[in-house]
């Protein structure tokens, strides 16, 4: 029998991924500071105090250990909590950099590289924005958005990787099938799509974003755009992909690949499915847009990093949770969702979270019809019958902001290539003043940007229990 987070049967406290968060995490740590005088009888000022910010890994380390303790955690949500609460600390190792001048140095440590922390997904959303923004045909593109109903959120609480799978086909169906019909459209159409499983508030809200070109290859090879200035009528649309969606979900339960949740066992799954049968579906498809980076710059928020980022924490008391949301409900003066705060207990705000962990190996993000993988060729045939793009300037996207995690390209004093001169091991405790400075007084060994912008420093180490925080574990030194 397959199944999705029952099929799991997850497990209690103290079982898989409890190795390591019984202890206290240790928090992250930058050193900054200056370390000799600067010329004309100046130094450089000390940073001053900065106010505790709230982020979901302070929150993990303080209450994810009792909350697992009293739930049933399954063990893909220990891995990101643990990966999450290890994030950018001395437990990941890390290394130290320092000013060949000796003004400035830093410890920088290692990062999770999990798809749910909120840390690792900005400066990994860059990279994956870039690319797709190069990819997209200079054309007008729509923005559909298919939400799964309320009647059916229970079965896909225990079916999340079988109703993952079926949501995304039947999207793609119901696109290519009204697409390739030249009533609408008569072509293959470019299709990047993206799961999203929350809303505003964190509650379970499964719906797939879809951006399409707006025209496509015709069976003859040439370029055909919309007629009209809609993709589809969302009165055709819609019937479709509740169809679709509903017939496969019960061809499933069929074949004995459904699991029941409880609540469904007595009455079987027959009178869900007619209950969303008569229910009006949730659409949108939104008016066109000259060119599609707009959707795919929203798209990118959500690739990586989890259902919320640190910039919407408010507060954290140890018990109690406080973060923004839109509230779409309540518009402002602008026409725009007005920002309201909801305080949720710690308990509450973790069990939302842990929802929305992805499952290992599934990817929330797809792409068919011409911006497939295996498209290239007719990707590039319509990108030679289309008018060239506007200039970067008319399209110009945002920039990732700089961040506090961001190290330090070079000394702010100097201006030199900050160099590296200890690395700190897996497991190891922060270096002491003492490393500090045996590293200062070594001879520069490697240097950090220039043309060689990534140098790989691996420090094989045993994952057992972390020294303790009085020990002094100064690193290895960086071999020349």
């Amino acid at each position: 029998m397959t199944g999705g987070e029952c099929a799991e049967q997850p497990h209690a406290a103290g079982g898989e991924g409890s190795d390591g968060l019984s202890g206290s995490v240790p928090t992250p740590r930058l050193i900054r500071g200056v370390e000799h005088s600067i010329g004309c009888n100046q130094t450089m000022p000390q940073p001053e105090a900065v106010p505790m910010v709230v982020t979901l890994q302070g929150i993990l380390q303080t209450a994810f250990v009792p909350f697992a303790q009293a739930h049933r955690v399954p063990p893909r949500v220990w891995r990101a909590a643990h990966a999450v609460m290890r994030c950018r600390t001395a437990a990941l190792g890390g290394h130290v950099r320092r000013c060949p001048a000796g003004h400035v140095s830093e410890i920088s440590y290692n990062s999770c590289r999990h798809r749910a922390c909120p840390r690792c997904g900005r400066h990994r959303i860059g990279a994956w924005l870039d690319g797709w923004q190069q990819s997209l045909l200079p054309t007008t593109h729509f923005h559909v958005v298919f939400t799964l109903p309320s009647e059916l959120h229970e079965l896909w609480r225990w079916n999340r990787p079988a109703l993952t799978d079926l949501l995304f086909r039947t999207v793609r169906e119901t696109l290519l099938t009204l697409l390739a019909d030249p009533r609408w459209l008569g072509g293959q159409p470019g299709i990047l799509a993206a799961l999203h499983t929350w809303g505003r508030t964190l509650t379970l809200h499964p719906h797939v974003h879809c951006l399409v070109s707006g025209g496509g290859l015709d069976p003859t090879g040439h370029w055909r755009p919309v007629r009209t200035g809609f993709l589809l009528p969302v009165a055709v649309v819609r019937p479709l992909f509740r169809g679709k969606l509903l017939a496969a979900i019960d061809a499933l339960h069929t074949a004995g690949r459904l699991v029941l949740p409880p609540s469904l066992a007595a009455d079987g799954i027959h009178p869900v499915l007619v209950a969303a049968a008569r229910r009006k579906w949730n659409l949108r498809i939104a008016e066109r847009y000259a060119h599609g980076r707009g959707v795919v710059n929203y798209l990118a928020r959500y690739v990586r990093g989890g259902p919320i980022k640190d910039h919407r924490f408010v507060a954290f008391d140890g018990h109690q949770v406080t973060f923004r949301y839109g509230n779409h409900r309540h518009l402002d003066a602008r026409g725009q969702a007005r920002e309201d705060a909801l305080t949720l207990s710690a308990a509450d705000f973790l069990h939302r979270w842990t929802v929305h962990v992805p499952l290992p190996g599934v990817h929330t993000v797809r792409a068919w019809g011409l911006y497939a993988a295996t498209q290239r060729a007719r990707l590039a045939r319509c990108r030679a019958q289309l008018p060239p793009p506007p200039s970067d300037r008319q399209l110009e996207t945002p920039q990732i902001p700089p961040h506090p995690d961001r190290p330090w390209p070079s000394c702010p004093v100097c201006h030199q290539t900050l160099i590296v001169t200890l690395v700190v091991p897996r497991g190891g405790a922060p270096p002491q003043h003492e490393a500090l400075s045996l590293a200062a007084s070594r001879p520069p060994q490697i240097p950090i940007g220039g043309p060689r912008l990534h140098v790989q420093l691996t420090v094989e180490a045993g994952n057992g229990p972390r020294p303790p925080a009085d020990a002094r574990l100064p690193g290895l030194p960086v071999a020349a």
